[in-house]
């Protein structure tokens, strides 16, 4: 029965770590990485 709530809190704290607040650096270093990688397709698109 122990290990069966290890797993719970295991998962609880998974589903907690998805969660990224927008507040965090990861998050916006992502979103600026993810616009400069349409930015350029849409250069590279452009030049064709």
């Amino acid at each position: 029965m122990a290990l069966r709530e290890y797993r719970t809190d295991a998962a609880v704290a998974a589903n907690k770590a998805e969660t990224v607040p927008t507040g965090s650096p990861a998050y916006w270093v992502c979103l600026a990485l993810l616009v400069a990688t349409v930015v350029l397709a849409v250069r590279i698109a452009s030049l064709w």
